[in-house]
C-alpha cells in the first residue's frame, strides 16, 4: 500500500503545497458537511441500484458517518498520513465485501464536487479557488484510486488484482481530471468489443479489449492542469505537451505478463496513430499500428464527436459517420470503419444505454 501511496502521490503530485491548501481552506467547506452529505445520499437514495447495497436504515447511517468521517479527517484537510493509508485500505476491502459498486463511490465524489464548488464559488476569489479546486481535484484522485486499488486487489489473485486495478481505478483517474463524462468511457470501451466481434475476433479477445480500451487516456495524469482543462484551443506549445499523453500512458501501464495489461499498453501508445502514418507519438502506418490501437481510435473518435464537452456541442451522428467516411483510409483502417458502419445499430444501442445524464 505504501508503494502504490507513493505512485499515485507522485502521478497527482500530491505534495506538501496540496496538503497546505487544503487544509488552509477547509474551514470553508468543512462546516457545511453535514449539506454535503445530505446531497450525497439525496443522490444514492434516489438510485435502485445503490438503494440495493442497503438492507436497513442503520446500515445506511453507518456508511454516511463513517464517509464524512474518512472525509472530514483525511481528504478535505490534505491529511495523507499512514493512519489514511489504513483508513483507505479499509475503505476498499469494505467495499470488496460488501459488494459496492465502484461506480457509486466516484459518483459519491462528483456530487461533492458541485457542492463544493457550489459552496465555494461566492466566497473565494478567482485564484483563491482554482488554487483550492486543483488540490481538492488531486487529493480526490488519490482517494478513489487507492480506494479502488484495494478494491480490486480483494477481489481476485494478484495478477487479476493488478490488470483490473490499472483499468478501472486508472481509467477513472484519467477521465475525471479530464473533465470527461462519467459514461465516455463505457460508451467507447463496448463500441470497442462489439466491433472486435464484427471482424471476427474471438469472445475471449473482444472481453479483454473491452476491459483495456478504457485506458486509452489515462497518460492525461501527468498533463499539467493550465494544459489539460484549458477551455479553449491550444496552442503549438500545449499542443506538443498534450501530445505527450500516450507516452505518459505507456510508462503509467506496466510492462506486465498479463495479456490485459500489455494490450492496455499497445492502446495508450498507439489509439493517436493513423492508418496514413501522419499520427503520433511514433508515426505509425498501416499494420505497424496494433489492431487494438486501429479499434479503439475509431470508436474514441466517434464517441468524442457525438458528445457534448465544455469547448464545443455534440455532432450529429450522421456528422460524425460522415467524418469517419471522410477520414476511411488517412486516420482510420478502411476495413475497421466499414465494420462499425455495418454494426450502427448495435453502436446506437450502447450510446442510448449509457447516455450522459
Amino acid at each position: 500500500m505504501l508503494t502504490r501511496f507513493g505512485q499515485w502521490a507522485g502521478f497527482l503530485e500530491i505534495d506538501d503545497e496540496v496538503s497546505a491548501t487544503l487544509k488552509e481552506f477547509s474551514g470553508v467547506v468543512l462546516p457545511h458537511m453535514e449539506s454535503i452529505m445530505d446531497a450525497v445520499y439525496s443522490r444514492i437514495t434516489g438510485s435502485e441500484s445503490a438503494m440495493k447495497m442497503f438492507t436497513h436504515p442503520q446500515a445506511m447511517q453507518r456508511a454516511r458517518e463513517r464517509q464524512k468521517y474518512h472525509w472530514v479527517e483525511y481528504v478535505f484537510v490534505g491529511n495523507f498520513d499512514n493512519n489514511y493509508q489504513v483508513a483507505t485500505r479499509e475503505v476498499g476491502q469494505t467495499h470488496y465485501r460488501l459488494g459496492v459498486d465502484l461506480r457509486l463511490y466516484s459518483g459519491a465524489y462528483s456530487v461533492v464536487l458541485n457542492e463544493v464548488l457550489r459552496l465555494t464559488s461566492g466566497v473565494l476569489n478567482p485564484a483563491d479557488l482554482t488554487r483550492y479546486l486543483s488540490a481538492l481535484n488531486r487529493a480526490i484522485f488519490l482517494d478513489i484510486g487507492l480506494a479502488t486499488s484495494v478494491y480490486y486487489e480483494s477481489l481476485v489473485g494478484a495478477l487479476e488484482a493488478m490488470s483490473n486495478e490499472v483499468n478501472f481505478a486508472l481509467a477513472r483517474a484519467g477521465e475525471f481530471r479530464d473533465n470527461e463524462t462519467g459514461k465516455h468511457i463505457s460508451r467507447m470501451s463496448k463500441m470497442c468489443r462489439a466491433l472486435a466481434l464484427a471482424i471476427g475476433k474471438d469472445r475471449k479477445w473482444a472481453d479483454m479489449l473491452q476491459i483495456a480500451s478504457p485506458l486509452h487516456d489515462v497518460g492525461k495524469i501527468g498533463v499539467p492542469d493550465q494544459v489539460l482543462l484549458k477551455p479553449g484551443r491550444l496552442d503549438a506549445d500545449e499542443l506538443e505537451i498534450m501530445r505527450t499523453h500516450p507516452g505518459i500512458g505507456g510508462g503509467i501501464i506496466p510492462d506486465n505478463d498479463s495479456e490485459v495489461i500489455r494490450m492496455a499498453r499497445r492502446i495508450s501508445l498507439t489509439h493517436h496513430e493513423k492508418w496514413d502514418g501522419s499520427g503520433y507519438p511514433a508515426g505509425l502506418r498501416g499494420d505497424e499500428i496494433p489492431l487494438e490501437g486501429r479499434i479503439a481510435a475509431i470508436c474514441d473518435v466517434y464517441d468524442a464527436l457525438v458528445s457534448t464537452r465544455p469547448y464545443k456541442a455534440a455532432w450529429l451522428a450522421e456528422d460524425a459517420l460522415a467524418y469517419l467516411r471522410d477520414n476511411r483510409g488517412s486516420h482510420f483502417e478502411p476495413q475497421l470503419v466499414d465494420a462499425f458502419l455495418s454494426i450502427l445499430p448495435a453502436i446506437n444501442e450502447i450510446q442510448r444505454e449509457f447516455a450522459d445524464a
